[in-house]
C-alpha cells in the first residue's frame, strides 16, 4: 500500500524549502529526488549521504545546520523510514523500488567491497549498487528487467 504524499516545510540555516514526500518520490521547491536509506546513510538519487540528528541541528556529511520543520508532528520530524535497511552485512538489498537495468556479475563471482553488482533504474536515473563487503556472490534472487520494491533482497556475498 503506498503511503499519502506528506507536505511540509524544512528551513536550513535560513533558507525554507517546500518538501513534497510520495513514498520514496521527494519535491523539494518543485525539484524531483528518490530518497532511500542504508544502515548508516541518506541516498539522494543514489548519492549517499551520512545525516544526523543532534538537538536543534541535523550534521550531513560532517558539516552542521541548523533547522526547522513545520507540517511534520515531532516523531515524523526525527524518524527516517527503515523501510530500505540492509537486512544484514552480506546482503545488497534495494535502495529504493526501480527496475534492475543490468547484472555485472554473476553466481560464484569474486568481488571486492564497493564492486558494482547491478544497475537499478529509478526516475530515469541508473543506480549503481555496489558489493557491501569482499567475498564470493553466493546468491543472485534478481533478474535483468525485473522491477523491485525498496528493500527487496538482490543478492548475498560470503
Amino acid at each position: 500500500m503506498r503511503d499519502k504524499a506528506k507536505e511540509f516545510s524544512l528551513t536550513l540555516d535560513g533558507t525554507t524549502f517546500k518538501v513534497v514526500v510520495d513514498g520514496n518520490s521527494f519535491l523539494v521547491n518543485g525539484q524531483p529526488f528518490v530518497v532511500g536509506f542504508d544502515e548508516e546513510r541518506i541516498l539522494v538519487d543514489g548519492t549517499p549521504y551520512e545525516v544526523t540528528l543532534k538537538g536543534e541541528q541535523v550534521v550531513v556529511g560532517g558539516i552542521a545546520y541548523g533547522y526547522a520543520v513545520e507540517g511534520l508532528t515531532e516523531e515524523e520530524a526525527s524518524r527516517p523510514t527503515t523501510r530500505g535497511a540492509v537486512a544484514s552485512e552480506d546482503a545488497l538489498t534495494a535502495i529504493m523500488p526501480g527496475k534492475i537495468m543490468r547484472i555485472l556479475v554473476a553466481e560464484g563471482d569474486q568481488v571486492a567491497e564497493g564492486d558494482v553488482i547491478c544497475i537499478l533504474e529509478a526516475m530515469k536515473m541508473e543506480n549503481e549498487l555496489k558489493a557491501p563487503m569482499a567475498g564470493v556472490v553466493k546468491t543472485l534472487h534478481v533478474q535483468a528487467g525485473q522491477d523491485v520494491e525498496m528493500g527487496v533482497l538482490l543478492a548475498e556475498i560470503e
